[in-house]
């Protein structure tokens, strides 16, 4: 069973994200903002993560710069409202590995959580 870690500060999009997940066999831990998620991440050592941008303490980018200069590296999915190309890219350029942009179809957050899954291998490599 995988892990994903959902670090969001909207609890809605939380219960939402992790009901439709653990009806899929995903074990699910949750975090309300950044500064949570880092400490959700060094606990539970997920298997991908989904997160915001917009959250309070550290948002989204913080987080994800954190995460990145972290030895171990896990798939990160950005879920935000933040369509801009300018933050587009700049999620990708802190190593930002998929990005959905809301309202968002939670048949796509799966595509790309098994997208991340099967690259996991490749990058332990």
């Amino acid at each position: 069973m995988s892990k994903i870690l959902l670090v969001d500060d909207e609890k809605d999009a939380i219960d939402m994200m992790k009901e439709f997940l653990s009806a899929r066999d995903f074990s699910i831990v949750t975090a309300l903002d950044g500064e949570e998620g880092l400490s959700q991440f060094e606990k539970e050592k997920p298997d991908v993560i989904i997160c915001d941008i917009k959250m309070p303490k550290k948002d989204g980018f913080q987080f994800l710069k954190e995460l990145r200069s972290s030895k171990d590296w896990v798939p990160v999915i950005m879920v935000t409202a933040l369509a801009e190309p300018v933050n587009v890219l700049k999620g990708y350029s802190l190593e930002a590995d998929y990005y959905l942009t809301k309202p968002i179809n939670l048949e796509d957050v799966l595509k790309a959580i098994m997208i991340m899954l099967s690259l996991i291998p490749l990058r332990k490599k």
